[in-house]
């Protein structure tokens, strides 16, 4: 676990596997992502996802989303970019590296860890 901007955060884990573009596929009124299969609420969730793709907008929309008072709790992912960091910087949106990303998202797809707490600063992400 590698923290990028540290914070606590505790909470119901939802999953999206795959890269996003936070313009387009987010909602930032209503909190939601747009896969090509279903929209995903992530409003007060742990957001974990592979990473970000796409505009520099989307840090804009990360704050935006935080505005509105939709956004996730905090945000796992495999790999980072600068538009995600900025975005939960300016958002003051816990974003953890998961280096165990693959294995971590197969135990959520397959609903053994349902809820995770991660406490700034301990480097530990507990998970049922």
């Amino acid at each position: 676990m590698k923290p990028v901007v540290d914070g606590d955060c505790e909470g119901e884990v939802v999953l999206v596997d795959q890269y996003m573009s936070f313009l387009g596929e987010v909602d930032p009124v209503r909190g939601i992502v747009k896969t090509e299969k279903e929209e995903i609420s992530v409003e007060e969730k742990i957001l974990v996802f592979k990473g970000s793709r796409g505009s520099t907008v989307g840090s804009y929309v990360i704050y935006a989303m935080k505005q509105y008072g939709r956004s996730p709790l905090c945000m796992l992912v495999k790999e980072v970019e600068p538009i995600l960091i900025a975005g939960c910087v300016i958002a003051e949106i816990p974003l953890l590296v998961v280096e165990e990303y693959d294995d971590f998202a197969g135990t959520i797809k397959n609903k053994n860890h349902r809820y995770v707490r991660y406490t700034r600063g301990s480097g530990i992400l507990y998970a049922w």
